[in-house]
């Protein structure tokens, strides 16, 4: 009776032990990711582009969110995470509709080692909201700021975002395109100038894309200012916008946004002309007021030696 019992014991141990293998031996190549909802099917797939104009307003409201519709779907390639950690609690994605980017705000750190930059993603929205947060477009759950009586697009909670999302193939950064704004633009490739940038319609048409601003120059590049010291950030929200020369005046601002928590926050502001390239946002705390652009750097590498002539 008892070598009867331990014979028992190993069989099932067996048992076991292949049932929890069983996505293995079906997935040797390691297709099924291991986070998100594997389950999802495409049902209802609409462009960003589509999404965006659907519940948009145009009133002038800075801060506004509108429930999506149930069964709604987008699809898109990630082009920023918190991968050193300054894009916080947020992915962007962009497919190859006109108006391509949307940033989703997500309660939850350590997204870039589940979606990865050039990741493509299929995500249920129906009954998250789209909306503004000081003018900013993006999707989450909706909030209350009861001391303003505002309602915006906040963090979706971490459990309903796993089961809204599936991952599609393996990351591919050259899927990304990549919108390009110059000093000297080259029309034959579809350069715009950075100037446009001050236009609001152009500005947030782009916003949510991943751009390369070419030929800049920080204002603040003295060898001695750090992009986001957290002595000058605690006021701030714990971010700190570095502009660029030319673009550094009121009603007339381009520049990058760092974290204070970003990886990079005590790294040097970069001196001489350079290549920026982030995920651009626009943001005003009035409709009387004029936007300001700014870009999200997803690495520090995101920077570099301008290619400009």
């Amino acid at each position: 009776m008892k070598y009867l019992k331990l014979a028992l014991l190993a069989l099932v141990a067996v048992f076991a032990t292949t049932s929890c293998m069983d996505d293995d031996w079906k997935d040797p190549n390691s297709e099924t990711s291991p986070y998100g909802n594997n389950s999802i099917q495409e049902t209802n797939v609409v462009p960003i582009a589509e999404l965006k104009k659907a519940y948009e307003k145009n009133d002038g409201s800075v801060n506004y969110a509108v429930r999506i519709a149930d069964g709604t779907q987008i699809k898109g390639v990630v082009t920023g995470n918190d991968v050193e950690g300054n894009i916080y609690s947020q992915i962007s994605i962009q497919d190859d509709s006109d108006k391509p980017g949307i940033i989703i705000s997500v309660a939850q750190g350590g997204l870039s080692g589940q979606l990865q930059i050039g990741q493509e993603v299929l995500i249920n929205v129906g009954g998250l909201y789209y909306g503004a947060y000081r003018s900013q477009p993006q999707l989450g759950v909706n909030y209350h700021d009861t001391s303003k009586d505002q309602y915006y697009p906040s963090r979706i909670s971490r459990v309903d975002w796993q089961n809204r999302f599936k991952v599609i193939g393996k990351p591919d950064a050259s899927k990304i395109k990549v919108q390009v704004f110059s000093t000297n633009p080259d029309a034959s490739k579809g350069e715009l100038n950075v100037a446009d940038l001050l236009d609001a319609d152009v500005a947030y048409k782009y916003a949510g894309c991943l751009v390369t601003l070419k030929g800049v120059e920080f204002a603040m590049g003295d060898g001695k200012t750090t992009l986001a010291p957290e002595d000058e950030g605690k006021t701030l929200g714990y971010g700190v916008t570095r502009y660029f020369k030319g673009y550094d005046k009121t009603n007339k601002q381009i520049g990058i946004r760092t974290s204070c928590y970003a990886d990079f926050a005590a790294n040097l502001v970069p001196q001489g002309v350079v290549d920026v390239t982030g995920v651009l946002s626009c943001y005003k705390s009035s409709a009387k007021y004029n936007h300001t652009v700014q870009l999200a750097l997803r690495r520090f590498s995101d920077i570099k030696a301008s290619e400009s002539k």
